[in-house]
């Protein structure tokens, strides 16, 4: 992902996706390391149009355009986010998982199936803590 989306993910997470909240970009920019080249991030993502000068400093408005590019680009957030929407999947897919195994021991409890379970468990757990380190 280049600069320009990075910063337009973050002006998208900050914003919480809406286009009636401004930001600074000057502070966004700063934060991300790219302060330096900042006159060359404005300028590139005004003129693609994903954000629009509010007339007041350094704040300005992600666009519907941007809001659109955001999402395209992965979602509109960071790599961390992403990976922690990954880690929250997986997660549901092992509870999911446990669930079904859950099921066919109160159709029919056998020794097998409990293991099953408990492996099941286990995972459960494992994908619970990755979850809960990432956050």
């Amino acid at each position: 992902m280049d600069v320009y989306h990075k910063i337009l993910g973050r002006i998208y997470e900050v914003t919480g996706g809406r286009d009636t909240e401004s930001v600074d970009l000057a502070e966004i920019v700063k934060e991300a390391g790219f302060y330096p080249s900042f006159n060359d991030i404005h300028s590139q993502l005004s003129r693609a149009g994903w954000i629009a000068d509010t007339g007041r400093g350094n704040k300005v408005k992600i666009t519907h355009w941007g809001i659109k590019e955001a999402k395209k680009a992965g979602g509109g957030g960071t790599d961390s986010k992403r990976e922690q929407m990954k880690l929250a999947k997986r997660f549901k897919e092992e509870v999911k998982e446990l669930l079904v195994v859950a099921e066919e021991i109160a159709s029919d409890p056998t020794e097998d199936r409990c293991k099953q379970a408990e492996g099941r468990y286990s995972e459960v757990g494992k994908r619970l803590e990755e979850l809960k380190s990432s956050v």
